[in-house]
């Protein structure tokens, strides 16, 4: 009931649906009431919203302090001994092979877990994710994608039960044990995760993927910073993270 209370209210304060429910609420006051400044106000506080959150810079600069954090793995870690590998989402289609099965977030995920195994081909690959009430977990498709990789199916750990970062974090803390470990996630949910290792006192390698606040060495075209559907995807990539940051922060100061 708290996991599906803490997605309701995560979703809504994303900058979309955010700003349509203000949108509603100020054309139900515009039609129904006469508190039509307040109605205007709310419009207007509305299209700024998606506006903002739509522009290139707005999501670079959201990202990019998240991403920083921990830098890439540019050569592979040696001698590693776990390989974690966040889960994502995905939807078990049987009409689609298993890379069209999982989202763009969990190919990045594992392309970076796959790199490191093959630095690494004597470590345990672990994959996680529950299914939410599809026929398979999340943890399930990773490991049906690993082994098209001809990763062996003994050198897979599968944690079918975890809902969310804080379950996995849990979970493979207590598989690792002090074992060197490589922990592959997106690099904007990076910092989430490894505070939740630290919280369970495990300090895994971090191995970020999936970059969406990328350097560029030369002068973007001005069309590059047309408003779009894109950008404002990255601006709630990044929004969700802070959100998480203060679901924690309130998580232990309630506990305390």
């Amino acid at each position: 009931m708290i996991f599906v209370l803490k997605k309701w209210i995560g979703g809504l304060l994303m900058p979309l649906p955010f700003s349509l429910l203000l949108l509603l609420v100020s054309l139900l006051l515009l039609f129904f009431s006469r508190r039509q400044l307040l109605a205007k106000a709310l419009a207007l506080f509305s299209f700024i919203i998606l506006f903002v959150f739509s522009l290139l810079p707005s999501a670079y600069h959201l990202a990019k302090p998240l991403e920083r954090q921990y830098p890439p793995l540019l050569v592979a870690e040696q001698s590693l001994d776990y390989i974690l590998v966040l889960g994502s989402s995905g939807i078990n289609d049987k009409n689609l092979p298993i890379t069209g099965q999982l989202s763009a977030t969990a190919l990045s995920r594992f392309s970076e877990a796959l790199r490191l195994y093959y630095a690494n081909p004597n470590a345990i690959l672990v994959v996680s994710g529950s299914g939410f009430g599809d026929t398979k977990s999340h943890a399930q498709l990773l490991q049906t994608l690993a082994l098209t990789f001809t990763i062996p199916e003994q050198r897979i750990i599968r944690l079918d039960s975890s809902k969310d970062t804080q379950q996995e974090a849990q979970q493979m803390s207590t598989l690792i044990q002090g074992k060197k470990a490589a922990l592959v996630t997106s690099a904007t949910h990076m910092p989430r995760a490894m505070a939740l290792f630290r919280h369970y006192n495990q300090y895994p390698i971090a191995a970020p993927a999936m970059y969406i606040a990328k350097e560029n060495t030369h002068s973007l075209p001005a069309y590059y910073y047309i408003p779009s559907a894109y950008q404002l995807y990255k601006s709630q990539v990044a929004l969700h993270e802070y959100l998480g940051f203060l679901q924690q922060w309130l998580v232990r100061t309630l506990a305390d």
